[in-house]
Formats: structure tokens, C-alpha cells, sequence
């Protein structure tokens, strides 16, 4: 098996999900046989958010041929990470690098757990919803979103209310107008952005 690690690891951070790896290539007297290709490995060992420790689970990606970068995909966004190169043989796999540690950046929410309709009156309503599964960052607040929609799945304009208080979890939404059918949206937020959003539909009730 080759008896080198490759060395001038360096990590480049692309976005919150994906980084490019770069290494220099092991010299072919160390490949001692025909040099089959490299393996990046990496495991996350902490969490930004709430500084949590991982036990780390190891992955790894596998870049054929004689190459010196490789792009790792789908990481957790505001994490912390190490990782490992390696190169192989037809034999085996080569001695680790040392450790490179990176950091990935705030990403956008996941999508609140649940959105519930409280209680309907003529023109207001209560909307109550869950924290994000994975915040991937600090919470900055929620965008919460209305329209009407009738039977024959027309939508009439949207309509926004930002909610800047990142603990708050319920809302009044007045000004509505009666008997009509509504469909309402909330998305978490992040400084990065806002995620994909909860829905539900309901009717206000009629007038008197």
C-alpha cells in the first residue's frame, strides 16, 4: 500500500452544504504500484448553533485517478468539521493526512414543523407553528404569508407579515374578510434567507 499521506491540504468553503478540497498528490515512489486515486474522508465534530459535540460518524468520497481536488457535497450547514486524505493502490489505502478543520456557514431553515389555525372569527385568525427541524443557523424571525382561495382554485395576491421576534410562535392575523377561504404560509429565517414554508388552509366565518 502506498506508505505517504498526501500533504498542503486546504479546504475552500463554497456555500453551507459543499466545500472544494485541494491536496498535493503523494510522489509515484511512494504509490509503490499503480496509484488507483484518493479518498477524502470527513466527520462532523461539532454543532455552531448550540456548541454541542458529535460522536463522530465518519464519510468518505472516493476521486479516482491520479487528481488533486474534489468537491464533498450535502454537509450540514453551521457545523464544524475534520477531514482526512488519503491515497490508494490496488492493495490498499495509504496513511491519513493530519486533520484540516473547517466550518461551514449559516444556511437556510428547514420548513416549521406544523402550522395550526387556532381560532377562526369573521376577519381575524390565530396561526400557531413548531420551530424549524434544523434552524441551520440562529433564527432571525418568520415570514408569514396569506391569500385567498375559492372553489374554483383561483388565488387572489399574497399577502406578508414579518414576525421579528425569533421566539414568537403564534400570531394574530386580522382584517381578513368573512365566509372566505384562506391558505397561509410561514417560513423560519435565518440571516441567509428564509426556508421552504408550512401551510394550511381554513375559512373565516360569516358575518353575525
Amino acid at each position: 500500500v502506498p506508505d505517504a499521506a498526501p500533504s498542503g491540504v486546504s479546504v475552500d468553503v463554497v456555500n453551507s452544504t459543499l466545500v472544494k478540497v485541494f491536496w498535493f498528490g503523494i510522489p509515484r515512489d511512494r504509490v509503490r504500484g499503480h496509484l488507483r486515486g484518493y479518498k477524502v474522508s470527513w466527520w462532523k465534530t461539532k454543532n455552531m448553533l448550540d456548541g454541542k459535540r458529535h460522536h463522530p460518524e465518519k464519510h468518505f468520497l472516493t476521486f479516482v485517478g491520479d487528481r488533486n481536488y474534489g468537491m464533498i457535497p450535502g454537509l450540514d450547514p453551521f457545523s464544524e468539521f475534520h477531514l482526512t486524505v488519503l491515497a490508494y493502490n490496488s492493495r490498499g489505502d495509504g496513511p491519513e493526512s493530519s486533520p484540516v478543520v473547517f466550518e461551514t456557514p449559516e444556511g437556510v431553515p428547514e420548513q416549521p414543523r406544523f402550522l395550526r389555525i387556532l381560532n377562526f372569527d369573521k376577519d381575524s385568525v390565530t396561526l400557531s407553528w413548531g420551530l424549524p427541524k434544523k434552524a441551520n443557523g440562529h433564527l432571525t424571525g418568520y415570514i408569514l404569508q396569506y391569500q385567498i382561495i375559492n372553489e374554483t382554485h383561483e388565488v387572489g395576491p399574497v399577502s406578508d407579515v414579518s414576525v421579528t421576534n425569533h421566539s414568537t410562535l403564534s400570531w394574530r392575523l386580522s382584517g381578513l374578510s368573512p365566509s372566505t377561504k384562506y391558505k397561509f404560509y410561514v417560513k423560519a429565517c435565518t440571516a441567509k434567507g428564509c426556508g421552504k414554508p408550512v401551510t394550511e388552509e381554513g375559512l373565516t366565518v360569516a358575518q353575525g
